[in-house]
């Protein structure tokens, strides 16, 4: 229409969300113009559609990453609390208590280390080992063997297994394989059909072994923690040649096995 002026008034946005082919979830705000004429009548709009959907999905993985950091971040004071509680109990004196408080929150903090790295949703299995293992390995000899195939654990599980993997190298280190020159330890694992995760733990070189008559801290730590937490099973074998332990843990739950 010649000679005639038309004026854009912007209109309120109008965000929009589809389902696109393949089930993918596209967002996308929608501002537009009205073209007005002189007298005010509304002859066309312009509208810009532009997609930000991976916007909206970063969104929504760290409104995810915010949730699990925040659930963790509770597990994390409540272990720390229960440690405490219960190491009160079993140290011999204050300075005992210190000691052995601060070696279990380093090992805590390599664990959070290679879970960091993952972004806190999971962590690989021998990572972690190599992880809480580092401070026991001989830099003269192999005096850990690790053996298995690369597998992905959840960080609730990774976070438990790693303070697990401690109190065993640390028993090791004290009374079993890990005190002599010649002992080693070998840790092997691997997963079955049903889901099951079996690792083994074994020493071998060490000095001879005797059952305890009742279970110390470390013990009960690693029966409870496997049990209870991740609804597992633990052998634990005092055997001449040295401790065997054999844990079976369910990498998912029996209801989707």
């Amino acid at each position: 229409m010649a000679g005639t002026e038309m004026s854009l008034s912007p209109v309120e946005c109008c965000p929009i969300s589809s389902t696109a082919r393949r089930f993918a979830r596209i967002s996308a705000p929608l501002p537009s113009s009205a073209m007005k004429m002189p007298t005010g009548k509304v002859r066309g709009a312009i509208a810009t559609l532009v997609d930000i959907s991976s916007h909206k999905e970063a969104e929504r993985s760290q409104e995810r990453l915010l949730h699990e950091l925040q659930h963790c971040v509770k597990n994390i004071l409540a272990t720390v609390t229960a440690l405490a509680s219960r190491m009160v109990g079993t140290s011999s004196s204050m300075g005992d208590f210190f000691s052995s408080f601060q070696q279990r929150l380093q090992a805590m903090g390599r664990t959070h280390e290679v879970l960091s790295s993952y972004n806190w949703r999971d962590a690989d299995l021998e990572q972690l080992l190599r992880a809480v293992l580092t401070p026991y390995s001989s830099k003269l000899r192999q005096n850990i063997v690790i053996d298995g195939k690369s597998l992905q654990l959840g960080a609730s599980m990774a976070a438990t297994l790693g303070m697990v993997f401690f109190e065993l190298a640390s028993n090791a280190a004290k009374y079993g394989a890990l005190s002599t020159e010649d002992g080693r330890v070998e840790v092997a694992w691997r997963t079955d059909k049903s889901g099951v995760l079996s690792i083994r733990w074994k020493e071998i070189g060490g000095p001879a072994v005797d059952e305890p008559s009742r279970l110390n801290f470390g013990t009960s730590f690693i029966k409870q923690s496997l049990e209870y937490e991740l609804g597992g099973k633990v052998d634990l074998r005092f055997e001449p040649s040295g401790l065997e332990c054999d844990i079976q843990i369910p990498l998912v739950p029996a209801t989707e096995r």
